[in-house]
């Protein structure tokens, strides 16, 4: 089997639409189901861990007021036991605070006025004040927890809901940093401003939400990336699309990455910048370090053209079709015959082919029986040495020919009709007459009443004739009972004619 391919080899390409602009985005979290599952395992037990993010809200976390419920910024651990949940959010007074199941410490500087805001949570197991909470740098509150803090394993950290699936929030987030030691107020204040270009010692994993368009239509951009690892984040219940529940403009940073945005066309195939190459139309997103050593995402909308199609045929064929270039064609496809160089493309015809299963040919004998192979086809048997004339009643896979000659066999199958190669058969009267009179069965003899006469195939006459000649009982019928009940006892002969041949055996009436 030859497939038929066409290679275009022009490498000309068209850019168009490209837009650059600064990538500070973050995500809007609906309040309802949206959170983004990371395959980040977190810091287990009682090591020490910071956990950053800015955050953007107006909505209600005191409990007992009209819609007021706790709204998670991040979690993770195992839920459903004192001490292994570790959970930042904002609840009491519209504050942030760290809970680890059964007991937690809540800030006191509201955060929910609808300004972006810094917050950060410290556990440090060896300080006298173990927690600290931070707002814009601001050391918030500090303090112990009445339960002990030993982080469990069982769910990973999970952005905008708590691992229990519930407490989603209500608002932005953007820059979640988790680090495996306990920041100071310092590290803090001098590196909040400014997303990272390189991940500085300690920073375990890093979510910038810096992959979609604020905006936009981001319903193919569903992986939040983790800068300083490859424990990658899942967007869950986003629409991605308009201004909520989707990418949206970030706080103003410093060295954020940039997106570049460009539309490509070409022949063939296009080679990104990271030298990944695409040979179908879609949308792609390479990253590059840029000279500020930040990440440069580019994205790439590329259409791939096989060429300038000057013609298009649809075909349909049994088995095989020939292209023009006489290549063969054996499965349904579109396929391309090359005809020219017009311009950047190669002008081409282009074949719409659906290949039909086609028909089993083939037949097989056995003494005089012929069979076709394609069992489910229809058939028609012909006499090859009579011009291919049909055979009357010939119309089975099998046929037993009742002279020797030369056959064939017509076999179609929808659309697709294909002729045997021709078979002889050689027949030898003398044994058509033995093979025909041993398959006649009569019985019982001597018979009284009933006598039952049968035989494969189609009985044309049958007479009972006495020892003198006479004609005494005659039935035009296929065989089955014979009723010879009113018969003198004596002896009789069974004469039977089938396929023009006379069969006599002596039947005894009792």
């Amino acid at each position: 089997m030859i497939k038929i391919k066409t290679i275009i080899t022009s490498t000309a390409l068209f850019l168009w639409a490209m837009q650059s602009s600064a990538q500070n985005t973050a995500l809007n979290f609906d309040g309802t189901n949206d959170y983004v599952q990371t395959t980040y395992s977190g810091i287990s037990g009682n090591a020490a861990r910071s956990i950053e993010a800015w955050i953007k809200t107006t909505g209600n976390f005191v409990p007992g007021a009209s819609g007021g419920q706790q709204g998670v910024i991040a979690d993770y651990g195992t839920a459903g036991s004192n001490g292994t949940r570790f959970t930042f959010c904002v609840l009491w007074a519209n504050a942030i605070r760290i809970e680890v199941q059964g007991n937690g410490l809540s800030g006191t500087i509201p955060v929910n006025d609808g300004n972006w805001h810094h917050v950060a949570v410290v556990y440090n197991p060896t300080a006298s004040n173990k927690y600290s909470l931070y707002v814009d740098s601001v050391l918030d509150v500090s303090g112990n927890l009445t339960v002990a803090t030993n982080t469990g394993t069982t769910t990973n950290l999970r952005i905008g809901q708590r691992i229990d699936n519930i407490n989603n929030f209500p608002g932005e987030i953007d820059e979640v940093r988790f680090y495996n030691y306990a920041r100071t107020a310092s590290e803090i204040a001098t590196e909040r401003n400014s997303e990272y270009c390189s991940t500085p010692t300690g920073l375990v994993a890093y979510y910038k939400f810096n992959e979609g368009t604020a905006g936009g239509t981001n319903t193919g951009t569903t992986t939040a990336i983790d800068y300083a690892g490859s424990n990658n984040g899942t967007l869950t219940g986003f629409s991605l699309l308009g201004s909520a529940s989707n990418y949206v403009s970030g706080n103003t940073l410093a060295q954020g990455s940039s997106l570049t945005s460009s539309s490509v066309s070409t022949c063939g195939s296009y080679t990104l910048p990271s030298g990944t190459n695409v040979s179908t139309s879609g949308t792609y997103n390479d990253t590059l370090v840029s000279a500020a050593g930040c990440d440069s995402i580019l994205s790439y909308v590329v259409t791939i053209s096989t060429g300038h199609v000057a013609n298009t045929t649809t075909v349909s064929q049994c088995d095989t079709f020939v292209m023009p270039n006489g290549s063969f064609v054996t499965s349904t496809g579109v396929y391309y015959d090359t005809l020219s160089t017009s311009g950047t493309c190669d002008t081409v015809d282009r074949y719409n082919v659906t290949i039909l299963p086609g028909v089993n040919n083939a037949v097989t004998q056995s003494g005089n029986k012929l069979t076709s192979t394609d069992t489910w086809a229809i058939h028609q048997w012909v006499d090859c040495n009579n011009g291919y004339t049909a055979i009357t009643g010939a119309t089975l896979k099998d046929f037993t020919p009742t002279a020797t000659g030369s056959y064939a066999c017509i076999i179609t199958r929808g659309t697709c009709v294909d002729t045997s190669a021709c078979t002889t058969v050689t027949i030898s009267t003398i044994g058509i007459e033995e093979e025909t009179k041993n398959k006649l069965s009569f019985y019982p003899n001597p018979a009284n009443s009933v006598l039952f006469v049968s035989h494969p195939d189609y009985i044309q006459e049958i007479n009972l004739v006495d020892v003198s000649g006479k004609l005494v009982s005659n039935y035009s019928n296929n065989g089955g009972e014979l009723n010879i009940s009113e018969l003198p006892s004596g002896v009789y002969f069974l004469q039977v004619r089938v396929n023009d041949i006379v069969i006599t055996n002596k039947v005894i009436k009792e």
